[in-house]
């Protein structure tokens, strides 16, 4: 590689670390930048003025600080570019339409139960030419691709009674990323789906001060994320922080017919575990969405649900300090915001009354993104193929190699 490539190279990635701390930072000056970032002040003037030429930055006001001229500040131009976030769920797709600031410009969504793939890839196709019908043909132009937030093993669904085993089994035959690939005339970016709204709260989330992080989505099933000095840790298989099959003791719901004296927190932590333990009780309802129209004769059957729920998510978390020094954990869900904020009240609770000799047990807070997670996740994808300053995070955009089919 030449002197010119090494150049352009830093160049890039310097370019990367300004946007980054200017959304961070929400507005900042130049001499701001400089100091935060460790650049001199010709070197950071050169590279905010090259992002505003290219309409990824923008002035936004002046400040006067003591003796000399007022610095401009900038933020992030939000129609700078554009993207296409999806979350892939088991039992709906979500799809939203976000800006380069991260705001939602427009969303939708579409139930279905036991889909194949290709009804998935159908309907995907469909679904991304109804939000990119919502910009106009200047803002098409700075549309950078789709990021789709999903689980890994998709063919695992049948162990969960999510879906009937020949369906299952064309999910474990296809290689369903190389197919959308194919299908679908634009970039196209792949994340695990908990990971994905990691990085969505790490990025846009209102988490204050937090770069070291363990995420907790509570979903159809229960996955996680893991931030480390600031960045999203995929690990080696793009499958860091999968909560789901982390050993818990046995649950106590009586609709729970494991005996062995040990389960797995996605049996505990899920809202298939909520659905299941109603539907033992004869409540008919089989989509978080309806929740809100039985609760109130139910309340009895969901709180029981939340109490097994909370004291596997305080063992999930005491496991995880043992080895995971942490900041925070942020726990988020597709759950009602008041049944998640109760929730929340019940882990923190149980956790003050553990013994944490030698432990420094994170702060726990609730998620900033709440439905919208997993979806915003996606839509970073391809806004951070370009412009995370982490090479690492965010940029290899595909299923892990291990899940493909050779």
């Amino acid at each position: 590689m030449g002197q010119g490539s090494n150049s352009s190279t830093l160049r890039q990635y310097n370019e990367r670390v300004v946007i980054s701390a200017v959304r961070k930072a929400g507005v900042a000056s130049k001499p701001d930048l400089a100091r935060s970032i460790g650049l001199t002040l010709q070197s950071l003037t050169r590279i905010v003025d090259a992002l505003e030429e290219k309409g990824l930055l923008e002035k936004s006001g002046r400040r006067s600080v003591g003796i000399g001229q007022p610095s401009n500040l900038y933020q992030i131009k939000a129609d700078g570019l554009f993207s296409v976030g999806i979350k892939l769920g088991r039992q709906n797709i979500e799809y939203v339409l976000s800006d380069f600031a991260g705001q939602v410009i427009d969303k939708a969504s579409h139930r279905y139960k036991e889909p194949t793939p290709e009804q998935l890839i159908d309907s995907l196709s469909s679904g991304i030419e109804v939000m990119l019908g919502k910009l106009s043909p200047a803002q098409r132009q700075r549309f950078v691709g789709v990021g789709i937030a999903m689980p890994w093993f998709l063919g695992n669904w049948a162990a969960q009674h999510e879906m009937a085993p020949d369906i299952a089994q064309q999910w474990v035959d296809i290689d369903f990323a190389n197919e959308l690939e194919q299908r679908l005339p634009y970039s196209i970016f792949f994340e695990n789906d908990c990971s994905a709204a990691a990085a969505a709260e790490l990025y846009f989330g209102q988490i204050k001060a937090a770069n070291n992080f363990l995420y907790i989505y509570i979903d159809t099933f229960v996955g996680g994320g893991l931030v480390l000095n600031g960045n999203l840790e995929r690990g080696v298989h793009s499958n860091a922080a999968n909560l789901a099959t982390l050993p818990v003791p046995q649950s106590r719901l009586d609709s729970q017919s494991n005996t062995s004296g040990w389960d797995t927190l996605v049996n505990r932590a899920s809202i298939a575990t909520l659905l299941r333990h109603l539907q033992f009780h004869q409540v008919n309802i089989d989509n978080i969405a309806d929740l809100a129209d039985i609760i109130d004769d139910n309340r009895a059957l969901v709180h029981d649900w939340m109490q097994d729920c909370a004291e596997g998510v305080v063992f999930c978390i005491m496991s995880c300090v043992s080895f995971l020094d942490l900041e925070k954990v942020v726990i988020d869900s597709q759950l009602p915001t008041f049944l998640l904020i109760e929730l929340i009240s019940m882990i923190k609770r149980r956790l003050a009354a553990m013994p944490t000799s030698n432990l420094f047990v994170p702060q726990i807070e609730k998620g900033s993104l709440g439905e919208d997670a997993i979806a915003i996740g996606g839509a970073i994808l391809p806004l951070y193929s370009h412009f995370a300053p982490d090479r690492t995070v965010l940029l290899k955009g595909g299923v892990p190699d291990r899940l493909q089919q050779k």
